[in-house]
């Protein structure tokens, strides 16, 4: 039975229209033959209300749904007698096949779009079939296509040019780098550095960077020379800032910023969302797309005396975060396009302004929040939406109105080892269970803040065991982590998407911390020192083919 006369709702086949990247071929076993789809809610009903079962395993590429220049549909016919499906991008054939008296087969339409000719990161799509077993057809990709030769399966013919695997890969944004930032945090920077450092939202960055005694007295043999970005230190309150910034990650490929957000609960408004709302401003907001990161914190700080949202007002939050947010043309959305929504801590979701401090997650709160922005997504966008958790607050519940998790910066616990963080990323990514969103750390480094956020713990008279001691007890940082060490940490996430099983409407988004975590040292953005070196990696080993690579400083637009 075909399930063309199955679709899903309404809301969510308008979304999957929404994404234009590549999205993945699923395949499925119908009993008699194979079916194949780019819609999440096609197989869905495939599975619910035909008895399909989904081959999570099978490796086919990925299409557009769209056409787009130089490429060619690849269109679907169903067998008139059983429940088997072909493939084929022959106009001729399919004529041939769903015409005149009595046709073998009934065309189904246009199922997706490849590449007519070979394109960067593009292989051949096959089709084949083994002679003497019926209804074998199967799509295939070329790197497949010799093990099933020797299996005796024949080639039919081309279908298109597709991406094996298409990764979209995003960065976390920090975007505090304005007057409006942390005000509290730029009061310590004036205290510890004195009244030149006045107003100064890089202080600590740019006096490590200066080689400033009260920075770096600790490391003196350290180089922190990178800590300055190519573009120089900018006001993200500034859209040109975040245009240079659009133009770099665009061009080495990147798909995405993801903008961490928090709440004041004082005024029940955002705050700290200037770079965000200059990333709206910028004039080529267009060439990439965003989510944003809702981080309510259960400690105190910020301008609304903490970082908690209290239960009265959720409903206005989700009010914001919808419509000032997922309702823009470039947010992110997964594969079946339901627009996207990443929550980097859910503890201080309904707990009251003020109080001692409480880490405990509120899991009525939290199906509160989640609840709340599905309602006003529903009432004002007319779609659903997709809510993951950072891996940070445990297990993401499907009780509590989540997808699936993302995990953020990672730090290892065992030995503070970047080498050793690297080599257990993917036994930590196997504990994760359901739709995950993997994640990358370029590094972490918390020295920036010696005497800001940090007092420093030497005293005078410790001895240099006892001073290194107490430094490592009070900072977290990387001595260990290298360029090769990253580069090895990206080729390792990209096998574990090529061996993932799991649910395939995240499963190729990896988001890496961050873009310009700046005073913790998870930073992939252009810097002084080694310009685009973090990026050409992120490019090489995810294998990613937007863009045309990056530029360290990028020019001004006109």
């Amino acid at each position: 039975m075909s399930t063309t006369n199955a679709p899903p709702a309404a809301a969510a086949g308008n979304s999957e229209n929404k994404v234009t990247d590549p999205v993945p071929l699923l395949e499925l076993h119908t009993g008699a033959g194979l079916f194949w789809t780019l819609s999440q809610g096609e197989a869905q009903a495939a599975v619910t209300s035909h008895g399909m079962r989904l081959r999570a395993d099978a490796r086919v590429g990925y299409l557009r749904r769209a056409p787009f220049t130089g490429s060619q549909p690849i269109y679907r016919l169903r067998k008139a007698t059983e429940s088997a499906y072909l493939l084929t991008a022959s106009t001729a054939e399919r004529d041939q096949l769903t015409t005149g008296a009595n046709p073998p087969f009934r065309y189904e339409g246009v199922i997706g779009h490849a590449s007519a000719t070979a394109q960067p990161g593009t292989e051949v799509l096959y089709r084949m079939r083994k002679d003497g077993v019926l209804n074998s057809w199967r799509p295939v990709l070329a790197s497949q296509a010799d093990a099933l030769v020797a299996q005796g399966w024949r080639i039919d013919g081309p279908l298109g040019h597709v991406h094996p695997r298409w990764i979209r890969t995003g960065a976390i944004y920090f975007g505090v780098f304005d007057a409006n930032g942390n005000r509290s945090m730029m009061d310590r920077i004036e205290q510890y550095y004195g009244p030149e450092a006045a107003n100064d939202w890089w202080g600590g960055v740019r006096h490590a960077h200066d080689r400033h005694p009260k920075a770096v007295g600790h490391w003196r043999d350290e180089d922190f020379s990178h800590l300055k970005p190519a573009i120089g230190y900018y006001d993200d309150a500034r859209p040109e800032t975040l245009e240079k910034q659009i133009a770099q990650a665009a061009g080495a490929g990147l798909d995405h910023f993801a903008f961490y957000w928090y709440w004041n609960p004082g005024a029940a408004d955002e705050q700290y969302a200037t770079g965000l709302r200059s990333f709206l401003a910028a004039r080529n907001r267009s060439d990439l797309r965003f989510t944003v990161l809702p981080c309510i914190h259960p400690w105190g700080g910020g301008a609304g005396g903490t970082l908690r949202m209290p239960s009265d007002q959720i409903s206005r939050a989700a009010r914001i975060l919808v419509d000032d947010y997922l309702s823009q043309p470039n947010i992110l959305r997964a594969n079946d396009g339901r627009p996207m929504l990443q929550l980097c801590d859910v503890r201080g979701i309904g707990k009251p302004n003020g109080g001692p401090p409480d880490n405990t997650v509120d899991a009525a709160a939290v199906r509160q929040f989640t609840d709340a922005i599905r309602t006003r997504a529903r009432m004002t966008l007319g779609e659903e939406v997709l809510i993951t958790m950072t891996t940070d607050n445990g297990v993401p519940k499907p009780e509590h109105g989540l997808d699936g998790g993302y995990c953020p910066g990672r730090w290892d616990r065992q030995a503070g080892s970047y080498e050793n963080y690297v080599a257990g990323e993917r036994r930590f990514f196997a504990t994760q269970l359901g739709s995950l969103i993997r994640c990358a750390t370029s590094d972490f480094d918390e020295r920036p803040r010696i005497g800001i956020s940090i007092a420093d713990p030497v005293l005078p008279g410790d001895t240099p065991e006892e001073a290194r001691t107490k430094l490592h007890t009070s900072f977290r940082w990387y001595e260990d982590q290298s360029l090769p060490a990253f580069r090895r940490l990206l080729a390792d996430i990209r096998a574990d998407l090529d061996a993932s099983t799991r649910p395939s409407t995240v499963d190729n988004f990896v988001l890496l911390y961050a873009w310009n975590e700046w005073h913790e040292g998870g930073v992939i953005e252009p810097n002084a020192r080694d310009g685009c070196a973090y990026l050409d990696a992120v490019r090489a080993e995810l294998r990613l083919t937007k863009g045309t690579g990056c530029v360290a400083d990028p020019p001004a637009i006109r």
